[in-house]
């Protein structure tokens, strides 16, 4: 199984990386918006795979670190959760995913689109006894999402509302932004992204 590569990226999009090794090969990895907002075009870099095998298919996950790749490693054996679930669960971002489980907080997992309250629960049932390497010592001792320039907020508000987007929700997801994403560049893609 592949687990780990160096390698220089290619090209770039929401869900899919084409990345070069040193050896020559090629791969087309997929990814979450998350792991995106890291990445740039013609980087050496290295992160985590996780190299899932069916019968019909075979596909390359790249995650951020270990207790990322383990959280979904976990998510795709629970029923009903499979890759594209899971990967638009981490998306999330896992210190809040981690935290809603350990809380038993439904209502933050059902704020992810496609999960409804059943799914939400199942997440909660099977995942809350797990040790992803993340732990809080209080519910408010965790890395804040990210907030942004007051200007910054209005500016990509306009855009967005001009583009038919409900400004509730546009201001819904300008208050939990990850981190890591806080370029108009970054944010306006991500928002469509959310919203659609």
């Amino acid at each position: 199984m592949i687990s780990f590569i160096k390698w220089t990226i290619l090209d770039l999009s929401f869900t899919n990386a084409l990345v070069l090794t040193s050896s020559g090969l090629g791969y087309d990895i997929l990814i979450n918006e998350l792991t995106y907002s890291k990445l740039t075009l013609d980087e050496e870099t290295s992160l985590y795979l996780y190299h899932h095998k069916t019968e019909n298919s075979e596909n390359l996950f790249w995650f951020l670190d270990l207790s990322e790749k383990k959280l979904f490693s976990e998510l795709i054996k629970i029923s009903w959760v499979w890759w594209k679930v899971a990967m638009q669960i981490l998306s999330l971002w896992k210190e809040r995913l981690v935290l809603a489980i350990s809380n038993e907080d439904n209502k933050t997992i059902e704020s992810i689109k496609g999960i409804g309250k059943k799914m939400a629960e199942k997440i909660i049932l099977e995942l809350k006894d797990k040790d992803f390497g993340i732990s809080f010592s209080s519910s408010e001792n965790y890395v804040k999402a990210n907030t942004i320039d007051p200007n910054l907020h209005t500016s990509i508000k306009s855009t967005l509302t001009n583009m038919g987007y409900n400004p509730k929700d546009i201001d819904k997801e300008l208050s939990s932004l990850p981190e890591g994403i806080d370029t108009a560049w970054d944010i306006i893609p991500y928002i469509i992204k959310s919203l659609s």
